[in-house]
């Protein structure tokens, strides 16, 4: 489909390709197209263009200048750097979240997220070719069904986009544009390690203090990827048609925490200590006196732990070491793959689909299951306990024993998620009447199902059967059960087997949308705009949203030992309609020093079945100065996001918490009679600890407390306020540079008040204490201990509502230049973010619950957000060859806490977290139609930073988002004819 040509028009393409200025590694390629196009506009050579389309934009044409900041990547850079997978290069960018999937482990959904500007994935619109992607189980779209092979470039639009697509752009967009004009056939064979030099002597000692194993010397290949690609492509019937497929294949192997020295042991964050979990090998007790139903509580400090010393019971416990069983680096398997295809019958009419599939299977493994504190009333005269009440000193005729043991005997706890993915895209576009308006009506089918099956996680109703053995009046028994000697430390493997269950839980999101538009021009325009006419945009947008997920009956139940908390199935549906209209407006058209002004309209009315109706608008303006040297541009953007149907639907139940502490638990003083307890004992009481109870309160080894959380049906949607303001500008040949200011502003956020914000509330205002719920039962006043089925057990309710402000704001800087030197061409480019402001206020009546997060480090708000990071690269080509220099910077941050105070909690953030450079080198080579490819990143082998087992810690002992297991050595070879 062709546009008329405009004698202005290849100039504002000249000016488009400023204004996308951010392009990374590509100013060889943007200097020679801003040379042909000035070349081509001085001979005036009669020409007919294709429509750019421009991200953040429906309007399809060259003479619309983009008013909101872009960051470009174009597809070199996924083979120069090693990327096998979108998501490995796109999060590395200093507008993305610190964040990289492979290297989550518990709690992993199985997939990445794409999250810009630190408000979550949620409300970062991820795009395939300008349209939506089927979301994932979460309800998050997952990235994994885009080809790295099939990338013409991304686009990273700023400062949202809710006018032009809907909700979920509050912080911004990514698009992934497709190649959908590749000719040829391209293969492509790619592998990749990782490589570590474990000469950590710091942790070592503390392995070696306790008498764990740990890894010393090269590492050696581990972590190993490997993948193969296939695209062919070709016109057809006289270039009136056009088709391209392709097939991808990835795998990646596990990488064990075992297999590095800084995270063979799980390492207590606020002591030099090798830590772990209380659920031990052998088994623990903690026994409580029993009488009349309920339990007798000791006197507060007295010791009801007990072990098996071979002979009888004595005081004591430890801890166990989880780390080395579990993933590192999760392994997946997966295939991409689907094809693009058109053919113009006539100008009026032309089909075209897109079809793209994922398949891949993912793996989470953990530490064994295990007793996790569970409670049984034995008789003290019952045999299978022994002397366990004399030796506790229990005077009653029946103790509460809580019962904690690993299950070393059966081996980890093992999840396998089986992923399929859809999205199908039909429609017809073409030209309307013999005029410059265009149409394009399409329906989108997109669809996921993720089977998940868990193995070897103990079931709760057998553990107190098989450990009173399978006899006992009151627990029964089970199928197959068989005495688990938990007592005298004597399990056989088999009675241990018959404990565990296998899990299944199935999720299925669906999403359709019917659209259609048309755009093109007015046929008039302002006087002052020199024949340039009102380009127009309108349509209207039907989108049906389904979530259905189910599970086992024990899962239900909450029934197995490990999971937290009941899985609970959701059947939830969604219908969007949307009406939309924008418009750009060119006012000014000239010569001179200021030879343009353009102005961008947006506006859409959405008709939402769950949040009912709401309006999303925007106004861009542009500027053209120097001729066509410099760009001035300024947005503002109204986005609204509704709650995903899980915000609003998910059944409440007492679930383990992702983040947070009880701040009242451990002693008083430590071993050093430091002060470990930073509020007093009546504040302490607020929450619901007697004052007698003051510093006795057990904390939890593994550092996990519960919450209440899940929907809640009575959510509206948020609303924001995006701005940016900024300018790009060549003030010499090939040197690009922009600078752009940003905005986001978003009120009535969705989420909880906060695990510790809530003691905190309470502790020092007197707020919110009675959601603070205590278990006392055994008189230690715990957060943590008992089963998350039984509602007495100790919790916070953190559940959602519109209750929160955030403010996000900041620079993007980035610059290019490219000039010959040599027998070459030498390319560079830098990208980068300066933080101005990263606040949130959890709750808005509440000015006490505001923190800024800006360069620091926090573990009590959570907060890891460094106020600089770039990737600055140089790239040089000369003949057959390129080699490559990059360098990724985070700046570093201070352990503060948000009024400025020095925090000491996490001995390992002492001084705070430095500042990171990784150095990456790369270099290819080619040989007829054939290139090969090498590279290293990291390549001087920095380890994360540590963090301990903090609650920022993302997996092992480190910071998320910095590289976790050393150097990536990588390479590939690829055919293209």
């Amino acid at each position: 489909m062709r546009l008329k040509r405009n004698k202005l028009r290849d100039a504002i393409a000249f000016s488009l390709a400023v204004s996308a200025v951010t392009l990374a590694g590509t100013g060889a390629a943007f200097a020679q197209d801003a040379q042909d196009a000035q070349t081509e506009q001085a001979a005036e050579t009669p020409t007919s263009l294709d429509a750019i389309t421009v991200t953040g934009s429906r309007i399809k044409s060259q003479t619309f200048t983009a008013s909101s900041p872009i960051t470009e990547i174009n597809a070199e850079e996924f083979t120069q750097f090693g990327a096998t997978t979108v998501e490995d290069l796109v999060n590395q960018y200093p507008q993305i979240d610190l964040n990289f999937d492979n290297f989550a482990n518990n709690g992993s959904f199985g997939h990445a997220t794409i999250s810009m500007r630190g408000l979550g994935a949620q409300r970062t619109l991820t795009l395939v070719n300008g349209r939506r992607l089927p979301a994932s189980r979460n309800e998050i779209t997952d990235p994994s069904i885009v080809p790295a092979a099939m990338i013409r470039r991304v686009d990273i639009l700023s400062g949202g986009a809710s006018a032009i697509y809907g909700a979920d752009a509050v912080a911004g967009v990514v698009n992934f544009v497709l190649d959908d004009q590749f000719e040829g056939v391209s293969l492509n064979y790619g592998y990749s390690a990782y490589q570590h030099d474990n000469d950590n002597e710091e942790i070592q000692a503390l392995n070696e203090e306790r008498g764990f194993p740990y890894p010393t010397g090269n590492s050696g290949f581990d972590g190993i990827s490997r993948n193969a690609d296939i695209v062919v492509g070709g016109s057809f019937a006289d270039n009136r048609g056009h088709a391209v497929g392709w097939l991808t294949w990835r795998e990646n192997e596990a990488l064990y925490q075992g297999q590095r020295d800084y995270s063979s042991c799980s390492v207590f964050f606020d002591a030099e200590v090798c830590g772990g979990s209380g659920t031990a090998d052998p088994g623990r007790f903690s026994v409580n006196q029993f009488e009349d139903g309920a339990v007798v509580p000791w006197a507060p400090g007295t010791n009801n732990n007990y072990i098996w010393n071979g002979s009888g019971y004595e005081n004591g416990t430890y801890v166990y070491n989880y780390a080395p069983i579990n993933f590192y680096q999760r392994p997946d398997k997966r295939i991409t793959a689907g094809f693009m295809g058109s053919y113009e019958i006539n100008e009026y009419f032309e089909p075209y689909i897109e079809a793209l599939f994922l398949e891949r299977r993912s793996d989470v493994q953990i530490a064994e299951s295990g007793a996790f504190g569970v409670p049984i009333n034995v008789d003290c005269d019952n045999e299978r306990i022994g002397t366990l009440c004399a030796d506790a000193g229990v005077t009653t005729d029946m103790a509460r024993i809580t019962m904690w043991k690993r299950n070393v005997e059966g081996g980890p706890r093992i999840s396998s998620a089986d992923d399929s993915t859809h999205r199908i895209t039909a429609g017809v576009r073409g030209s309307l009447f013999d005029s410059s308006w265009t149409y394009d009506v399409s329906l989108l089918s997109g669809r996921t199902k993720t089977i998940d099956i868990g193995k070897n996680d103990f079931l709760i109703t057998r553990i107190s059967a098989a450990a009173l053995g399978c006899t006992d009046p009151v627990y029964g028994t089970f199928p197959g059960c068989q005495p688990y000697d938990i007592w005298t430390d004597e399990i056989d493997p088999e009675a241990a087997a018959a404990m565990a269950g296998t899990s299944f839980s199935i999720f299925k999101t669906g999403y359709r949308a019917f659209s259609a538009e048309a755009n093109g021009y007015l046929g008039w325009g302002f006087p002052s705009a020199d024949g340039e006419e009102i380009g127009l945009a309108v349509g209207m947008e039907r989108r049906d949203y389904t979530y259905e997920s189910e599970y086992d009956g024990d899962s239900a139940a909450g029934n197995f030992a490990g999971a937290g908390a009941a899985s609970l199935p959701v059947d939830a549906s969604n219908t969007v309609n949307d009406f939309f209209v924008e418009a750009a407006l060119p006012f000014y058209v000239g010569d001179g020093a200021f030879n343009r002004f353009d102005a961008s309209l947006g506006y859409r009315y959405s008709d939402d079945d769950t949040s009912g109706n709401y309006d999303t608008y925007k106004v861009g303006l542009s500027g053209m100065f120097l001729d066509s040297k410099l760009l001035v541009r300024a947005g503002y953007n109204r986005a609204v996001r509704s709650p995903s149907l899980n915000d609003l639907y998910y059944p409440q139940r007492i679930a383990l918490n992702a983040g947070g502490t009880d701040l009242c638990a451990g002693p008083e003083f430590d071993e050093d009679g430091e002060r470990q307890l930073n509020y007093t004992p009546e504040q302490c009481a607020r929450t619901g600890v007697p004052i007698e109870a003051y510093g006795n309160v057990p904390a939890n080894p593994a550092n996990q407390y519960n919450n209440i959380t899940g929907g809640n049906p009575s959510l509206e949607p948020e609303i924001a306020d995006t701005y940016t303001v900024g300018f790009a500008i060549e003030p010499i040949e090939d040197l690009n540079l922009s600078l752009d200011w940003y905005s986001v502003e978003i009120e009535g956020a969705i989420g909880g008040i906060g695990y510790n914000t809530i003691q905190i509330l309470c502790m020092e205002q007197n707020l919110y204490c009675d959601r603070i719920s205590r278990d006392a039962r055994a008189g230690e006043y715990d957060l943590w201990v008992g089963l998350a089925s039984d509602p007495l057990t100790g919790n916070i309710d953190n559940l959602p509502d519109n209750i929160g402000v955030f403010e996000r704001s900041g620079l993007d800087l980035a610059a290019n230049y490219s000039f010959a030197i040599g027998p070459g061409r030498l390319t560079t480019s830098v990208v980068g973010n300066y933080v101005l402001k990263d606040f949130t206020q959890t709750l808005a009546s509440q000015p006490s619950t505001a923190f800024e997060c800006k360069g620091l480090v926090n573990d009590t708000y959570l907060c890891q957000t460094p106020k600089w990071r770039h990737v600055a690269s140089l790239r040089y080509g000369w003949d057959r060859y390129t080699a490559g220099l990059r360098w990724r910077y985070i700046d570093g941050m201070d352990y503060n806490d948000v009024d400025g105070t020095p925090l000491t909690d996490i001995i390992w953030f002492d001084g705070g977290v430095p500042s990171y450079s990784y150095l990456d080198l790369s270099g290819s080579m080619s040989f007829g139609q054939a290139m090969l490819t090498l590279g290293v990143n990291n390549v001087l082998d920095k380890e994360p930073p540590f963090s301990g087992d903090s609650g920022l810690s993302a997996n092992a002992n480190a910071l998320g988002g910095y590289d976790q297991v050393g150097r990536y050595i990588f390479g590939s070879i690829s055919l293209k004819f």
